[in-house]
Parts: structure tokens; C-alpha cells; sequence
């Protein structure tokens, strides 16, 4: 049992093509001509146009037909085989590709009349640490399936998960827009995508052991492996700041948020007044609630106030919307009756 384990269960070379099959295979993902060109292009403006209106099944679509992952995994791939000549081809390829995307997207979000950025365009201009995982395990994912004998729905499933065509498409409409607050962080989601690919491919390819050019492996692996490491440290350190600090952004907000509800619900829920919704400005710090009900009286407002630093909100100000009067109250009062939820807190 425990030899089945060992050398059945985890053996990922029982279903491995040949080396020369993997190389034919992975080589001919590199050509850039005819339909693969045509189909970029089709997948650029399709990811365009999902962004631009804010459609998550189109971006997905375009993930599917788009080849830019096959130029990535060559360069892993000849990286640790050291094949030079496939090493040039796909770089120039991959060049090729990322030109003629951006290309494709400046002149669609230049010539569209939607210049509003979406929720799916923002979505791009935060890479963080995890992107790194996904673009890892994805890649490792991708070039597993690549080298199976028997094809899987691995490839388009990585092709969804590591997102290259969107972040490129994003800084088409950073550009189109001449706003760098979109063109530099999308940019750098893409290199994440695509260098992290690229390492998986490359460590996978160095695990399997395929078939390396001897003549120059001596020269170019110092040069080969100080070159990754040093690519890793310059990705990864602004990544894993970002990281961190949206987690402690996001710990911070959970912990205002459960400050505020509680207050609400406490001091300012009433069986004839509630709170419709609350807006918290940290800057100005500031706290608008927009009741519906029976008007408090300016007594009663001052007791809420008071009452603020009980739940660690001293320092804020509080302000009272009551215009909106007992008309909807009854609406609310069959709605919502647990209090104030989370969904109505906005933090600005």
C-alpha cells in the first residue's frame, strides 16, 4: 500500500508524453501567424468589451480563446532546457503579443463612448501577494496538463484563473485615457501573471528532467538562476507590501464597521426610529446616519453623542439625517428587523 502511494499515486510521469512530444508541443504554441494572430486580436477587443461593460462571462470568454499564455510557458520551458533559439522565438513572440493587445485596446477604449471605469477595470489596479499564488499554482496547473498524454480542461481552467489578457486590456484603457492610475498597476499584474507562469514552467520542466542542451549549461546556469531569483525579490517585495496592506486596511474597516453597527443598533435603533444607512468618513471623521421614524430631539441627540465613545468612537463627529419620516418606516420595520446590517455601513 504504502509503495502504491509512493510510486503510483503522486507519480506524475505515468501519463507524460515523450520529450520530443512535449517539445513539438510547446513550440508549436509559439508560432505567431494566420489564425493565432487573428484570434488575439478577437480575444483583445472580447476582453475589451467585457471591461468596458462590466461583463464578467465576456472577460471569461475571452480568456478562453486568447493564446498569450503559450509564448510564457516556452520561455519557462526553454529557460530550463536551455534552448536559446526558443528562447528568442517566444520572447519576440510574447513582445509581438503584448504590442499588438495594447494596440488593440487603446483604439477600442479610444473609440468607445463608455469611459467610465467599471468594477471589472478597477479589479485590475490592485495586484497583491495572492496573485503570486495564483499565477504559481496555475502555471504549475497549466504546464502539468500541457505535458499529459491524455488532454484535460486544465488549460482553459489556468487560462481563467491567471488572467492575462484583462490587466492588458486595463492599461489599453489607461492609455486611451491617460490615466496612469490604471496604466502601472495593471501593468504590473500582467508581469506578475506572466513571470510567475513562467517559474512554474520552469521548475516543473527542471522536476521532469527533460532533455537539456548540455554544450551551454554550464555557462548560463549561474547567470540563469541569479537572474530568477533576483526577478523574484523585485516582483514579490511590492506585491507582499500591497498585500500586507490591504489586509490591515481591510482588518481596520471589519473593525470600524463592527463599532459602528454595534453603536447603531444600541443607541440610535429604536421601535419607532432606525437607521436607513450609515456613511463613516476616517479622514474627516465623521459618522452621518440617515434615519427613518420619529424625529429625535436635540436631547436625545446629544445623549447619542456622548454615548459614542462607549463603542471607541470618541473622536468622531455625529451626524443626523431625519427628513426622511414615518412613510417608509413601516417598509423597514417588515424588511429589516435585526438593525443596522453591514451592507448598510459605508465607509468612505
Amino acid at each position: 500500500m504504502i509503495d502504491y502511494h509512493k510510486n503510483g499515486l503522486f507519480d506524475i510521469r505515468s501519463d507524460q508524453m515523450a520529450a520530443e512530444a512535449i517539445h513539438e508541443s510547446i513550440v508549436s504554441g509559439v508560432k505567431l501567424k494566420g489564425a493565432p494572430l487573428i484570434i488575439l486580436f478577437c480575444a483583445i477587443i472580447v476582453a475589451s468589451v467585457g471591461l468596458n461593460t462590466n461583463s464578467t462571462a465576456v472577460i471569461i470568454g475571452a480568456m478562453l480563446i486568447s493564446p498569450l499564455m503559450n509564448p510564457i510557458i516556452a520561455i519557462g520551458y526553454s529557460l530550463a532546457t536551455y534552448d536559446g533559439l526558443l528562447l528568442r522565438n517566444a520572447t519576440l513572440n510574447f513582445l509581438i503579443q503584448i504590442i499588438i493587445a495594447l494596440i488593440g485596446a487603446s483604439i477600442y477604449f479610444s473609440l468607445t463612448p463608455i469611459h467610465e471605469p467599471t468594477s471589472e477595470l478597477i479589479a485590475r489596479t490592485g495586484p497583491s501577494f495572492f496573485d503570486m499564488l495564483i499565477a504559481f499554482f496555475g502555471g504549475t496547473a497549466g504546464v502539468i496538463g500541457i505535458t499529459r498524454k491524455e488532454k484535460t480542461n486544465v488549460i482553459p481552467g489556468v487560462a481563467i484563473a491567471t488572467a492575462l489578457m484583462p490587466p492588458m486590456c486595463t492599461v489599453g484603457f489607461g492609455i486611451a485615457n491617460l490615466n496612469t492610475d490604471y496604466i502601472f498597476p495593471a501593468a504590473y499584474l500582467f508581469l506578475i501573471n506572466a513571470f510567475f507562469i513562467m517559474l512554474a514552467t520552469f521548475a516543473f520542466c527542471k522536476l521532469l528532467q527533460l532533455k537539456q542542451a548540455e554544450v551551454v549549461k554550464e555557462r548560463f546556469n549561474k547567470i540563469l538562476k541569479r537572474g530568477i531569483i533576483i526577478g523574484m525579490i523585485l516582483i514579490t517585495i511590492p506585491a507582499t507590501v500591497s498585500a500586507v496592506y490591504i489586509s490591515v486596511d481591510s482588518i481596520m474597516d471589519s473593525y470600524l464597521t463592527s463599532k459602528v453597527e454595534s453603536f447603531v443598533n444600541a443607541e440610535v435603533n429604536s421601535s419607532t426610529t432606525t437607521a436607513m444607512r450609515a456613511t463613516i468618513d476616517p479622514v474627516r471623521k465623521s459618522l452621518r446616519l440617515d434615519l427613518i421614524g420619529d424625529v429625535y430631539n436635540p436631547e436625545q441627540l446629544d445623549g447619542m453623542n456622548a454615548a459614542m465613545a462607549d463603542y471607541g468612537l470618541g473622536d468622531y463627529t455625529l451626524e443626523v439625517v431625519q427628513d426622511i419620516r414615518t412613510s417608509l418606516f413601516n417598509y423597514f420595520e417588515n424588511v429589516n428587523r435585526t438593525g443596522i446590517l453591514e451592507g448598510e455601513i459605508v465607509i468612505v
